[in-house]
């Protein structure tokens, strides 16, 4: 990132750490002992990737605060940031970013298999040393405040960001293995906290109820997503709002909820109000999940598109009022 002297513009910065996937789609999961043969698209960055990646390809300067090693893994996210305009803030250690196999059943559910490499290794004087302004985004996943090495690390880093940065927070559905100690303060710093329908009644559910929720995170949008039918905000101060999804042929759900996250905020980042920047983001997960494959989030021009399709669609299909 440009240092502030150069009046930069802001930026999302995510934390969340980056793994190879590699999707393989299967019949059934196989018994112990036995074998199965599987499907492919092959390997593709991904992790806490696809939400900054999303960014980048709504044209909003977007950077990488997580932790990339000198191996092979790591040269093809490097490359991938290349292409998408994503740029890395934090020094590579000697290693290599780990893998995440993936069982995908013919019903969606999945089965995940995890290599651990660098990325579980957050370097503290790293992150100090990012020179973060007003209007800046910074990113961070459950994944990487419930894992013993890296949660404190981030949580006190997080804690300590200035005022007039905002925090998004994905806890996922490893949010029960995140420690109260480490849960309870970053949700009081928290902006803008995500989660499917799944994530958000868990989370619910640990704190008692979702008012209690609410007075836990009191300064965050709130955001249930709720797949095809769109999702579900809940602003700091104001009433609820559900903002409605896309219809489409659902093929792959694999990084759909980080491409509304991504989205979204990028949204937000271009002033867009929370509604305008949901239905942005529910068009773009919409059209994620439409293909197969690790996700890549539709670029600002493809999501004008897609919502000036659905506009038009609307406008044929509503009553004409001027003659009834």
């Amino acid at each position: 990132m440009s240092p502030p002297s150069m009046r930069r513009p802001p930026c999302f910065i995510s934390t969340g750490s980056v793994l190879m996937d590699l999707p393989l789609h299967v019949g059934r999961v196989p018994a112990p002992g036995g074998a199965v043969t599987a499907t492919s698209s092959g390997p593709a960055v991904g992790g806490g990737y696809t939400v900054v990646s999303a960014v980048a390809r709504q044209g909003v300067p977007a950077a990488l605060a997580a932790t990339l090693g000198t191996g092979p893994n790591s040269a093809q996210v490097r490359e991938t940031m290349m292409i998408d305009g994503v740029e890395l803030v934090v020094e590579e250690l000697v290693g290599d970013i780990g893998t995440c196999t993936t069982l995908i059943e013919p019903a969606g559910r999945r089965t995940f298999i995890t290599t651990e490499g660098v990325e579980a290794e957050p370097q503290r004087e790293d992150l100090d040393r990012l020179e973060l302004i007003p209007g800046d985004w910074v990113y961070t996943t459950g994944y990487d405040l419930a894992h013993p090495t890296s949660r404190a690390v981030l949580a006190e880093w997080l804690l300590a960001l200035p005022d007039g940065v905002s925090l998004v927070a994905d806890l996922g559905p490893v949010e029960p293995e995140i420690p109260g100690s480490i849960l309870d303060p970053l949700l009081g710093r928290t902006n803008l906290l995500t989660g499917n329908h799944l994530e958000i009644t868990q989370l619910s559910a640990r704190l008692g109820s979702p008012s209690a929720m609410r007075r836990a995170a009191p300064d965050a949008l709130i955001v249930r997503r709720t797949g095809v039918h769109g999702c579900v905000l809940w602003p700091a101060r104001g009433d609820v709002i559900e903002v409605p999804g896309f219809a489409r042929d659902v093929l792959d759900t694999t990084g759909a909820g980080d491409t509304h996250t991504g989205v979204l905020v990028a949204g937000l980042m271009d002033g867009l109000d929370v509604v305008a920047a949901a239905r942005r983001a529910n068009a773009a997960a919409a059209e994620a999940v439409s293909r197969l494959g690790p996700a890549r989030s539709p670029r600002r021009d493809e999501i004008d598109a897609l919502l000036a399709v659905q506009a038009a669609s609307e406008a044929r299909t509503a009553p004409d009022v001027m003659h009834t």
